[in-house]
């Protein structure tokens, strides 16, 4: 009933916030929110622009509960992985956004000791598809919102690399851990990067990635561990989606 009112208010120009899983979104404020500005907004819209976000203090309190929601979810289902390997001594994360997973996993398993790298392409062309193809001119960054947030945070650790200037073979690898939530893996397919990937992974590296519910194992996951795990997404608030985790030999038990 409530998608329904919200849809129909739409029709007459009236923008509301869409509802969140209360579990996930009310539970610790983690990650905070940097006070709302036109351009902050703007990168935000480019990362997510199926919120209709403001400057308002409604928006921003809303934004900082769904990105810390989506955390939760993520933690939840990571956690016991996270707390069963090593403490990574380097990291990366592909497509930060506006740099949520970063702050919130650094507060809560101690990466601020961690040497931690981002990887976010700069730009406002974006080609988001589903299990899409490869794009080498879809970018929806914006790096100097990104290090704001982070600073916002008082994370310091994190050198960011733009995609446009260093592709991802280029990076200084290998990595313990490499993660992408919504980008490798959900909006573009993984097989079309993963040649690039391993090249960045030794033998015991990590790598967590979001995949739609719908997902399945493609023939290039045969030569390596994996397995895939449900999560719960703070919205849609009664979402589910999926977390694959690959490694070149067998991943921790957990």
């Amino acid at each position: 009933m409530n998608e329904i009112i919200q849809r129909g208010l739409g029709v007459f120009g009236i923008k509301t916030l869409p509802q969140l899983d209360k579990q996930l979104a009310r539970r610790e404020r983690v990650f905070r929110a940097p006070p709302f500005t036109q351009d902050l907004v703007a990168a935000i819209k480019l990362v997510t622009p199926h919120f209709e976000l403001t400057t308002s203090e409604k928006s921003r309190a809303f934004w900082e509960a769904d990105q810390n929601g989506s955390c939760w979810g993520e933690y939840d289902a990571l956690a016991p992985l996270f707390h069963a390997m090593p403490h990574p001594a380097k990291i990366l994360e592909i497509g930060p956004g506006l740099g949520r997973s970063l702050i919130f996993f650094s507060k809560k398993l101690g990466w601020e000791n961690s040497e931690m790298h981002a990887s976010e392409g700069e730009g406002t062309t974006t080609k988001n598809t589903i299990l899409g193809p490869r794009f080498e001119d879809s970018y929806c960054g914006n790096i100097k919102m990104l290090r704001h947030t982070l600073q916002y945070n008082k994370i310091d650790n994190v050198t960011i690399f733009d995609t446009r200037d260093i592709p991802l073979a280029k990076l200084p690898g290998p990595y313990n851990l490499i993660y992408s939530f919504y980008s490798i893996g959900f909006h573009w397919a993984l097989e079309h990067f993963l040649d690039d990937l391993l090249h960045l992974m030794d033998d015991n590296s990590v790598a967590v990635f979001t995949v739609p519910a719908h997902f399945s194992p493609f023939p290039q996951l045969s030569d390596l561990s994996y397995r895939v795990i449900d999560w719960k997404t703070v919205w849609p608030k009664d979402g589910s989606l999926k977390l694959l985790i690959i490694g070149k030999k067998l991943i921790p038990n957990w």
